[in-house]
């Protein structure tokens, strides 16, 4: 069997170095388009679950992070002047470089051919007549743009900014730092990857990124040269943090994350099977989804179910293993991808919450951006009770649950955050609650009712909606309809972006309604929680 591999990056030398290792009469073929030393980046995260699994294939990633790379569990967050620390998550990382050279040892020698420098087309590799090809070139996929009526691609580009660099500071683990400039609000990943080295990622939003003229390098000039101006810039901003630690450029500029999914990962053309692996067929958002993870994962998948269909594979029974891949590894993807779209979706609004709420609130509120109270308490229910006595402190220091903290609505207090609703009338545990009017009723509402939207696009209209009601005179925006992710944002707006009191509309039949509700009132994306029948 000959299977050419199309990209030498994690991905792509780990499916070579198992596809020969398990038939060592393979011919196993990787082209890589840049130079053996070349990478791009600092440093890749693995989760222990993730490092178990891989471990299992080969070796050699966890070898490489206990002599190389760094190890921890506590997640930290920081801002003014506090950190709040979030345990049993259990990451590791090293150096990519560090990875890279140990799988392309380990790949030749299994006996895989590299051949570095050498930029190949798709049609190149069909015509040479391989048996399986495997397309794990990165993002911007040659193969999958050439077969793109067959792979369906879609893209969603992000409008946070980010920029991926490196410092001699010793972060201790996955640490979130942020800073107020005079321009905007900035962001920092920062981990450690081994060797007195960090990774040091930056996130804004472009109102801030122009702001603080940092929209000037060309970033269309070929990979290479780093925004040495942008490297100053941050550096003096996050002095304090990192204790006057340089930052380190390595292709380091400015870029908008770029959300691809393909309905199809696997086609076949003459003799040739061909499937996409890695970023070609799918990315998840770095703050929840490493793509070095997944693509590693892919690798191992596939080679499981070539293996599967005997030692020597060929036509129909290639087809059935790539199908088996895909049916095996797009669930787990498409998991990721789901969880990635709310936690990236809070980096594009991170400055209202930044500017909003106390620092014990804004650490729950990141971390409950992918996942509910119950979920964060079975981690880690030290920091979970934490914020409740934050929560308890900042209410009078009553010993009441967040559900069952009154508060006041233009001089009515509402005992409870949850509030049963039936056919858009809202009925408050002490008494009647006017009419929400859908649109705002002329002279001014007690309440407005917004629809959120279906997709994010329309989360600006509906937000003027809400801002049109409290002009009004409205006491209280509640949000409804549209999918989770959008009443949230829609909600969270209103509520920390314009100061609204806001009511967030769920459905009953959710079985952890109770949970969503406490961990939209805690993390203050909400005052209220209407639950329809």
């Amino acid at each position: 069997m000959r299977i050419a591999c199309l990209g030498a990056g994690p991905g792509g030398l780990l499916a070579a170095l198992l596809a020969k290792r398990s038939d060592p009469e393979r011919q196993v073929t990787v082209y890589e388009r840049n130079r053996a030393g070349d990478t791009f980046g600092f440093g890749v995260v693995f989760s222990d679950a993730t490092l178990d699994g891989i471990d299992a294939a080969d070796p050699v990633l966890r070898r490489a992070l206990t002599e190389h790379g760094a190890h921890w569990d506590p997640i930290e967050v920081r801002l003014r002047g506090e950190r709040w620390r979030f345990g049993g998550n259990g990451m590791a990382a090293v150096a990519r470089q560090r990875l890279l050279s140990l799988l392309q040892q380990r790949a030749a020698d299994a006996g895989v051919d590299i051949r570095f420098s050498a930029p190949t087309q798709p049609d190149d590799l069909l015509a040479a007549g391989y048996d399986l090809v495997v397309a794990a070139d990165g993002a911007n996929s040659s193969v999958r743009a050439r077969f793109g009526e067959v792979f369906g691609p879609s893209v969603v580009t992000a409008t946070a900014k980010f920029i991926w660099f490196g410092t001699t500071y010793p972060f201790d683990g996955l640490t979130f730092v942020h800073e107020q400039s005079p321009h905007g609000v900035f962001a920092v990943h920062g981990y450690p990857i081994g060797n007195g080295v960090s990774t040091f990622i930056v996130e804004t939003d472009e109102r801030s990124w122009r702001a603080a003229g940092l929209d000037g390098f060309d970033v269309s000039q070929p990979p290479g040269p780093s925004d040495e101006v942008t490297r100053a810039y941050l550096e003096k901003l996050f002095a304090e943090q990192i204790s006057g630690c340089p930052l380190l450029v390595k292709n380091s500029r400015w870029g908008n994350f770029r959300t691809w999914r393909t309905q199809r990962w696997r086609h076949r053309v003459g003799r040739t099977a061909v499937a996409l692996l890695g970023d070609a067929a799918h990315t998840a958002h770095f703050s929840v989804g490493s793509g070095t993870k997944m693509a590693m994962e892919d690798a191992i998948a596939l080679v499981a179910a070539l293996d599967k269909q005997g030692p020597r594979p060929s036509g129909d029974a290639v087809d059935a293993a790539l199908a088996s891949y895909e049916a095996a590894r797009r669930p787990q993807v498409t998991k990721i991808q789901d969880a990635a779209r709310p936690s990236l979706s809070w980096w594009e609004h991170f400055g209202r919450s930044y500017r909003s709420l106390p620092p014990w609130q804004f650490a729950f509120h990141f971390f409950s951006r992918s996942l509910p109270e119950s979920k964060l308490r079975q981690r880690d229910a030290r920091f979970v009770e934490s914020v409740h006595g934050a929560w308890q402190a900042a209410h009078g220091g009553m010993a009441v649950e967040p559900l069952d903290t009154p508060i006041d609505i233009a001089g009515v207090t509402q005992p409870h955050r949850v509030v049963p609703l039936a056919d858009g009338a809202a009925q408050l545990a002490s008494g009647p609650l006017p009419l929400l009017a859908q649109p705002p009723a002329p002279g001014g509402p007690w309440g407005i009712w917004v629809s959120a939207p279906a997709t994010e696009s329309g989360i600006a209209q509906a937000d003027e909606a809400a801002a049109r009601g409290l002009a009004a005179g409205a006491c209280l925006v509640a949000v409804g309809d549209g999918t989770p992710l959008t009443r949230r944002l829609v909600c969270e707006a209103a509520r920390l972006g314009r100061g609204a009191v806001t009511m967030l509309v769920e459905d009953a039949s959710r079985v952890d309604a109770e949970d969503a509700a406490r961990t939209a009132v805690l993390s203050g994306r909400a005052d209220l929680v209407g639950v329809r029948p």
